[in-house]
């Protein structure tokens, strides 16, 4: 895949990444597999200073970061864990990752480094505060736990100040930087000791606790997880009537089939860099899906996909958010072209497209199943050159 990463093109990583907002103005990006080249490049830069503490960066190269990213986005797809970059608006500050990730009730432990000159600035205090709310308010953990070298003061001082409590020194527990066994030093906090101390005091409502593309301040494209199959299910269910002229899957979408889809493509797609699936939200309220598959690699091209729930249409939610898939698709992830295929009888999809200035370049005859019979599928399609030129000139915005 092309290496389009915006922070080498100068494009807003904030507006194409799958970024988790931790305050106003720190936020985490999902590290994609196309990233791994630009954090290699920071590693290096911050090498003498995040070899003290981590035997993987005094030898890092390009293809053991690349290979650090793939294993952290299979724990993503297994649900275990992640890797996302620290960022203050859109500066890229250092990094936070997730190990051995559990469900509700359970625990997971962090791990993090802040560039040189970022620290000192409380930044990753504010982070692991602002992550605090997803873990124990949106994902509803019984405990984070950070693992430190006893020597390592900076890390152990975040830990305290946050109000973890000393749990546990595990003696020659991994492998320190120096090569030789090394202790760790575990440090907790407890979802109940949290909640308690956060009780008083209003506070903004918690934002979707997923990695999300932020269209605007109404609507997300979140990644899909597990936690989303049970309300994705009841969704289609209820919707299985309006959706079943233009989608063939919906007359029998079980609980168990969408659990498949996110098991068996959602997830693993985001973790073979094979498009993605997203949720639709909506005002806060999942009201549909889309994502970017039926990827080729010579040229990168693929195809939209999306549905709505039938009161969500009208209120330009489609257009919008594959204003910004088809935006990801050019510069974020380096795609030559993007097209929608839509039944020549579903004149809202037709219409999405012809928004967002794509060109109709034809039907392609007999060409989608819709659960009854082979219909024909108008396809339009449009070209990054064309995408970029409409966008600098506002016909795409």
């Amino acid at each position: 895949m092309p290496n389009a990463d915006p922070q080498r093109s100068g494009v807003d990583a904030r507006r194409l990444g799958f970024g988790l907002p931790l305050d106003d103005q720190l936020w985490l990006r999902l590290t994609e597999r196309h990233h791994a080249p630009t954090l290699f490049t920071r590693i290096d830069a911050e090498r003498d200073h995040l070899a003290g503490a981590f035997g993987w960066a005094r030898t890092a190269t390009p293809a053991s970061i690349q290979a650090r990213v793939a294993a952290a986005l299979e724990q993503f797809r297994r649900g275990e864990g992640w890797h996302a970059e620290l960022y203050v608006d859109a500066e890229p500050i250092g990094a936070l990752w997730l190990h051995d990730l559990q469900g509700a009730g359970g625990s997971t432990e962090i791990g993090y480094w802040v560039g040189r000159a970022w620290q000192g600035r409380g930044l990753l205090t504010r982070a692991l505060e602002g992550l605090h709310r997803h873990f124990f308010e949106g994902r509803s953990l019984g405990r984070v736990s950070i693992a430190v070298d006893p020597r390592n003061a900076r890390s152990r001082a975040v830990a305290e100040r946050l109000g973890y409590e000393p749990e546990a020194v595990l003696r020659n527990a991994y492998p320190a930087p120096d090569g030789r066994p090394g202790h760790l030093a575990f440090y907790g906090l407890l979802g109940e000791h949290w909640q308690a101390r956060h009780r008083a005091g209003a506070r903004e409502p918690l934002a979707l606790p997923r990695f999300a593309l932020r269209v605007d301040d109404d609507l997300v494209l979140g990644l899909l997880e597990r936690d989303d199959v049970a309300a994705l299910a009841d969704l289609v269910d209820a919707e299985r009537e309006h959706l079943r002229p233009w989608m063939p899957w919906a007359g029998d979408l079980s609980a168990g089939a969408t659990r498949g889809f996110v098991e068996g493509r959602a997830l693993p797609a985001i973790a073979a860099a094979d498009g993605f699936e997203t949720g639709i939200w909506w005002r806060g309220r999942l009201v549909g899906a889309c994502g970017l598959h039926t990827l080729y690699r010579e040229p990168m091209r693929g195809s939209l996909g999306y549905w709505l729930a039938a009161d969500a249409q009208g209120h330009g939610i489609a257009t919008r958010a594959m204003r910004t898939v088809t935006a990801k698709a050019f510069d974020d992830l380096g795609f030559e072209r993007v097209d929608l295929r839509a039944d020549v009888a579903n004149t809202r999809s037709r219409a999405v497209a012809d928004r967002l200035g794509f060109t109709f370049e034809g039907v392609l005859r007999r060409e989608l199943w819709n659960g009854q019979a082979y219909v024909d599928a108008a396809v339009y399609g449009v070209l990054r050159s064309e995408w970029r030129e409409r966008s600098s000139g506002g016909a795409a915005r």
